[in-house]
């Protein structure tokens, strides 16, 4: 009996590895060592799509399913309380594994471990992946028949709830990226909107940003020093010190505040200043390397289909009490605007 289900089984696995040969190409994955299948049992954990790395389904209370890969190449898996059994086997590359799951037949080894297992395959042209964990007898569903051979657990460093555990990590950092591109695409669609109302809106493009400015040294130096002003009325400042990190302001100053500010930087002749306002004297070209070092000071004015950059290579008093840099003295009080403008006032 024994012998003529090996001959049967021999003649089955020689069909379907020539099958398999005509019908499909090779996968790219590296061949496995198929001693790691053998006898080996695992517990799925999740799904993701192969592409992005998202996860799209997981295992949960609702849904569980083993995967018991036997040593006579004959297969047992559990899914949700029933059993069912057929016939495993791997391609001539070692690299795809062929058992019967959800009408799926052939399945890719992406990755396989003393641990882990990940069987790829392909719905519609796009590939997804079943993540797997090996698991000890004791957490096993399957149990042995009596005219089976005792198992020999193998001595593994890492338990299976450790493993359980790991993978669900892994699940849950997968699932923070998710969620991380989710609101990244949201903000994008939110800015698309709040463009098109303007354009419904008839309203005019402003954004105003100014960056950087005065000198970094000091008892606390200054990493970042940012705000912007948009057109919709919000203001959004960043500043941030060696010692106090970061900090940010949002307000909502209002379209009006906006429309006042552009229309004051307009008359003080902003899209008239210089692009740049750089040393004119040997005394300022040394300022440049000493220390606290200078920050140079950038404003950006978006108006319409207007747009400038005005920037001073060393803008703010040192404790010299020098202005190195000839530029507008309208350009300070643009920039003063601003700074009151961010702080509430």
């Amino acid at each position: 009996m024994i012998h003529s289900r090996i001959i049967g089984l021999s003649f089955f696995l020689m069909v379907m590895m020539n099958f398999h040969l005509v019908v499909s190409a090779q996968t790219g994955y590296s061949p496995i060592d198929e001693n790691l299948l053998i006898e080996s049992k695992w517990l799925y954990t999740y799904t993701s799509h192969a592409p992005t790395n998202s996860v799209i389904h997981k295992a949960d209370e609702s849904y569980e399913y083993y995967l018991y890969l036997k040593f006579d190449n004959t297969y047992e898996h559990y899914l949700n309380g029933n059993t069912s059994d057929g016939d495993w086997l791997l391609n001539e590359d070692k690299n795809e594994l062929f058992y019967n799951f959800r009408q799926i037949r052939w399945w890719k080894i992406a990755e396989l471990s003393k641990t882990t297992l990940m069987l790829e395959f392909v719905v519609d042209k796009v590939p997804y992946r079943y993540h797997f964990v090996r698991i000890g007898n004791q957490s096993s569903p399957f149990k042995k028949k009596n005219n089976e051979l005792p198992d020999v657990e193998v001595e593994a460093d890492i338990t299976t709830e450790e493993l359980v555990q790991d993978a669900r990590e892994e699940m849950t950092r997968k699932e923070k990226r998710q969620e991380k591109r989710k609101n990244k695409k949201q903000s994008r669609e939110d800015r698309k909107d709040r463009r098109i109302k303007e354009l419904e809106n008839n309203e005019t493009t402003i954004e105003i940003a100014l960056t950087g400015g005065g000198f970094y040294g000091g008892l606390d130096p200054v990493i970042k020093d940012f705000t912007v002003i948009k057109s919709d009325g919000r203001l959004v400042k960043e500043f941030e010190t060696v010692n106090q990190g970061l900090r940010k302001v949002r307000l909502d100053i209002g379209r009006e505040q906006v429309e006042q500010l552009a229309e004051f930087m307009t008359n003080k002749g902003f899209f008239e200043f210089s692009n740049l306002y750089d040393c004119q004297t040997g005394d300022c070209n040394k300022r440049k390397t000493k220390k606290p070092t200078p920050i140079p000071l950038r404003i950006s004015f978006t108006y319409g289909n207007r747009r400038k950059v005005v920037t001073v290579v060393i803008w703010g008093l040192d404790d010299q009490k020098i202005q190195y840099v000839n530029y507008p003295r309208d350009l300070d009080y643009i920039i003063e605007s601003i700074q009151k403008l961010s702080m509430g006032n």
